[in-house]
């Protein structure tokens, strides 16, 4: 029996020699590494291989690497969390067979223990993309919409979706330990943001970290679970380009979970979208999903019990701010972003008066 080649820990241990033990697409003879740093960067790393052939080659001139974060607290926590395994797993099993594209995957690759992992992924080249800083426009809004719309109502409490036994439920007893981070680093939170955002949302952080476990089991209790994409933020669509026209690309699938679809839709609006513009299409959007779900079939989804997942998964994202808060974003721009977007869920966790729903757990 053949051994599998080494899993690469950066990209700097991708080697010709092992490009031509994982792919097949003709004889690589050089590649060159450059280092994509343009994004949060706070789970892994993401380079561009530039590969270069033999005449009687004739593959990709360019593919996307992932490897672990080389953060080691980053890598610690995405080994610990599973983030790996399931992105693999992901591209192994489901890319390709659901309403959403997703880039061609040509190897996919993690180790027993989680860590370290690799994929080799298409290039979308003359992408559009959304500058998440900026906030997405209203038509890009609505496409992420429509999309979270389209994965959700496939795997919406049926079959398909308890089939992916490599898809954990949201109140796994592995996320219960994101709990104690939040625990840990939230005396450093509350000092870094008091005075910029509100003081009653940063109380309700702390609320949230003694109520943490309940969180998760209501989520489960609500009994509608679907595939939740769970980073479904501006960063990871790619718009055109040579995917083709009028297609969006979704990235980034390493958080995924079995769970609540509005999560989805809370993340992107809150995040992505900028705290004035949300407050305008907040009500139009949630509502624009909640319409695309009934029309793709689903049943017995209220509008009311819709609104009320979204506001509390708007709570909980602005929560999450704080245990992930302080991970190295691996760039300036990725700390930029992080100082942007956590107002943003905190500030709509606010406007949303989320301060009641703790105590309807």
């Amino acid at each position: 029996m053949t051994a599998s080649p080494a899993i690469p820990s950066s990209a700097t241990d991708i080697t010709v020699d092992w490009l031509n033990e994982v792919l097949d697409v003709g004889p690589v003879v050089a590649v060159k590494a450059e280092n994509l740093g343009a994004g949060l960067g706070l789970l892994g790393e993401v380079t561009r291989l530039h590969l270069s052939y033999a005449e009687d080659g004739g593959g990709p001139a360019t593919l996307i690497a992932k490897t672990q974060s080389p953060a080691l607290e980053s890598a610690f926590v995405a080994q610990a969390m599973g983030f790996y395994d399931r992105e693999v797993n992901f591209y192994r099993s489901l890319a390709g067979t659901i309403d959403v594209r997703t880039p061609r995957c040509y190897h996919a690759d993690v180790a027993p223990q989680g860590a370290p992992f690799v994929l080799l992924l298409e290039e979308i080249t003359g992408a559009r993309m959304i500058d998440q800083i900026v906030g997405a426009s209203r038509h890009d809004a609505e496409l992420a919409v429509d999309i979270a719309a389209a994965l959700h109502s496939r795997f919406w409490d049926n079959d398909d979706l308890y089939a992916l036994d490599w898809l954990p439920p949201i109140n796994a007893p592995l996320f219960l330990a994101a709990g104690d981070f939040a625990k840990q680093k939230l005396p450093a939170y509350e000092a870094y943001w008091r005075g910029k955002v509100p003081d009653a949302v940063l109380a309700f952080i702390g609320d949230v970290n003694e109520r943490y476990p309940a969180l998760l089991d209501w989520w489960v209790d609500q009994g509608h679970p679907t595939f939740a994409h769970m980073d479904y933020r501006a960063d990871n669509f790619l718009f055109a380009g040579s995917a083709g026209e009028d297609t969006v690309t979704l990235l980034d699938w390493q958080l995924s979970v079995r769970g609540i679809g509005v999560w989805d839709v809370a993340n992107f609006l809150a995040g992505s979208v900028t705290t004035n513009n949300r407050r305008q299409w907040q009500d139009d959007l949630v509502r624009r999903y909640h319409a695309a779900l009934l029309a793709a079939g689903v049943t017995g989804y209220d509008w009311d019990t819709c609104w009320r997942e979204y506001r509390y998964a708007v709570a909980q994202q602005a929560w999450s701010t704080c245990p992930l808060g302080d991970l190295e974003p691996g760039n300036e721009r990725g700390k930029l972003l992080l100082d942007t977007i956590t107002p943003r869920y905190l500030i709509a966790a606010d406007d949303l008066g989320v301060y009641d729903l703790l105590d309807l757990l």
